[in-house]
């Protein structure tokens, strides 16, 4: 049977992005009042598309750099052109001889490789979680190389998506008081040595590439029908209305980060960090309790809670992408992102603290219990009703 390295594979020489897409997560999709367009204004080959039901992105133009699913907050783009699970087993078994390790992307030549180096398909790759992912494993030293390609390679991008994911994750491990070596190191190579197909750099990958034949044999002996499904045009996807649109989703990328910083949590619980991976919501005395930050909140960061005595506003900075869709949301400008001092140990725990609280009263016209927003003892709908009369 195929395993998804195999499809990967098919995929990539029949022309097919190598990335999967989950609509439901994307912020325009889920409201057109987001001002989120990350992707398709940092994507170098012009691929991506989004219209107002729909997002897509061109088979014939995606180089699989990987810059839409680095830079996108909420998790809508899955690259398939790596195996970071598998990496990261290989990365365990190297460890009892070398707690140092480098990154290179595809395109640097064989004979031109550092050595212990990890191939990736390019260094837009590189996350503050898939760094932190490494640290977490037991590496002492992590070196990101610049081999000076990006200038001349279709994608045109990885150099600065790694430099700004090293430049974070340095000062995470500052905050933290860990003492693993991060660096980005510029080792280049001569573009006289590259080697072009057709108007795309060459890639050299750890695993050699499958043939045509190769591919119609694999056809031949498995008859899947998935695969062909796989390889054949696509409409764009689109995402569920109502409800089912806006369903809640911690992105695969921050759950990995969230567990490398797991396995520091002992040690570091008591330290604070100040970082853009964490912000801070804050909400202001404009809020009308609308609902519609914590509704539309892709994730579960911002939510409500209703009690006796009255209802909150609840945030979880753990959970928080910094999407910036509440801000762009609420039609009274009340809340903001900040980015502020936040305890590792309130990050490890999921910790949710209140931002925003309204007393419950009973209402002077109806004696129905409700929270008071306004100074009024009434309720919003006995106000609506004298508004009428």
């Amino acid at each position: 049977m195929l395993n998804i390295i195999d499809i990967t594979k098919l995929m990539a020489v029949w022309g097919k992005a190598p990335l999967k897409i989950y609509p439901h997560q994307c912020l325009p999709l889920r409201s057109p009042k987001s001002h989120c367009r990350v992707c398709v204004e940092q994507c170098p080959a012009g691929a991506i598309k989004i219209t107002q039901d729909s997002i897509k992105a061109a088979d014939d133009r995606c180089t699989g750099c990987g810059v839409c699913s680095s830079l996108c907050p909420t998790g809508v783009f899955e690259m398939t052109n790596l195996d970071s699970d598998s990496m990261f087993a290989r990365a365990k078994g190297l460890i009892a001889r070398d707690k140092r390790v480098k990154i290179e992307c595809y395109k640097v030549p064989f004979e031109n490789s550092l050595s212990g180096t990890f191939r990736i398909p390019c260094l837009a790759h590189i996350t503050p979680g898939l760094i932190l992912r490494f640290v977490s494993i037991g590496l002492n030293e992590i070196a990101v190389r610049d081999a000076g390609i990006c200038r001349v390679c279709e994608s045109r991008c990885g150099d600065n998506i790694a430099k700004d994911a090293v430049s974070k994750t340095q000062r995470l491990l500052e905050n933290l008081g860990l003492q693993q070596r991060l660096s980005m190191i510029t080792e280049g190579i001569s573009i006289n040595n590259l080697v072009y197909e057709g108007e795309r750099l060459k890639d050299y990958k750890d695993d050699p590439e499958l043939s045509r034949r190769e591919i119609f044999s694999v056809f031949k002996k498995e008859t899947i029908q998935g695969v062909s499904s796989l390889i054949k045009g696509e409409s764009p996807l689109k995402t569920a209305k109502g409800k089912d649109g806006l369903k809640k989703t911690i992105p695969k990328g921050r759950n990995d980060l969230l567990k490398a910083l797991e396995v520091f949590s002992s040690a570091c619980q008591k330290r604070a960090v100040t970082s853009s991976i964490f912000p801070v919501v804050a909400i202001n005395s404009g809020c009308n309790m609308c609902r519609l930050c914590f509704m539309f909140c892709p994730t579960d960061a911002l939510a409500l809670e209703d009690t006796e005595n009255g209802q909150a506003i609840v945030f979880k900075t753990t959970s928080c992408v910094g999407c910036n869709l509440c801000v762009d949301i609420c039609a009274k400008g009340a809340l903001n992102l900040e980015t502020k001092e936040v305890y590792m140990e309130h990050i490890v725990k999921r910790n949710k603290e209140t931002v925003v609280w309204f007393d419950k009263t009973l209402c002077s016209d109806c004696g129905r219990v409700f929270a008071k927003i306004k100074s009024e003892n009434i309720c919003d709908t006995c106000l609506k009703e004298r508004e009428v009369f």
